[in-house]
């Protein structure tokens, strides 16, 4: 117990130094969307950046979290955005639902978390795409346009999520597809009628010419076999990996 109760001090005093002002940061967090602990946006770019943050957390009750700090204090980038988003009770509802960036300058680290319900929507993949979408302006030191472009990301999986398609492209496809296979049957049936004189033939001798073939030897061939195979049945048991159904983590540097 004394190890445990240690381990959290540990952890909240890593909070505290992330900070100049230990208080104000924690106060500053209290279900703050945005939280630039190291000052990266002027007061204008924070006012528009927070406003969209609401909307779209309000649109798809799914909380929409960017925070930057100085430094993790030690702790890994994984570890530092998970307790960050548990510590601070980030997320809507009972599974709370949320995705959460954090940008750590010292250590030029991101990383993006999805949880409860956008842990579907913003899977591994998803992540991924949105960390290639931000990085360059994260490395150039273009801010404001990065985590503009990460809320446009969440929002565009959110609502591909929640609408039945995540990706305009595979809905273009689908569309292209069903008039393509229009098209096809239209140009089929027309070919089709123009070979009225065509009659179908049942049988493979109907084809051949009568006197054009003799057949001086019949036997059988034994080709192919078929054999089914059930497989055992296997013990399901076995250990999780920290990216699961309901949080996904990930980013890099910048």
């Amino acid at each position: 117990m004394r190890k445990i109760l240690c381990l959290i001090s540990a952890l909240v005093l890593c909070i505290c130094m992330v900070a100049a002002a230990p208080s104000a940061f924690a106060a500053d967090t209290q279900r703050a969307l945005l939280v630039d602990s190291a000052d990266l946006l002027t007061e204008r770019e924070q006012l528009q950046l927070q406003n969209k943050l609401e909307q779209i957390s309000r649109t798809y009750d799914t909380e929409i979290v960017i925070i930057t700090v100085d430094d993790m204090g030690g702790m890994s980038a994984d570890d530092f955005v998970e307790y960050l988003y548990d510590s601070l009770n980030y997320g809507y509802g009972s599974s709370r639902d949320g995705v959460m960036l954090m940008v750590s300058m010292a250590e030029r680290d991101y990383r993006i978390l999805s949880n409860g319900r956008a842990a579907k929507a913003i899977d591994d993949d998803a992540i991924e795409n949105i960390g290639d979408k931000i990085v360059d302006d994260l490395g150039d030191g273009d801010y404001a346009r990065a985590f503009d472009k990460f809320a446009d990301r969440c929002a565009y999986y959110l609502d591909g999520y929640i609408n039945g398609f995540p990706f305009p492209v595979a809905r273009n496809l689908l569309i292209a597809l069903v008039i393509g296979a229009v098209v096809g049957l239209i140009v089929v049936l027309i070919l089709r009628g123009q070979l009225k004189t065509v009659k179908k033939k049942y049988l493979a001798s109907d084809y051949v010419k009568a006197g054009s073939m003799k057949v001086t030897a019949a036997y059988d061939m034994y080709l192919y076999r078929n054999v089914t195979r059930r497989a055992k049945p296997q013990d399901s048991s076995g250990s999780g990996s920290r990216s699961g159904s309901s949080r996904h983590v990930g980013g890099g540097k910048f």
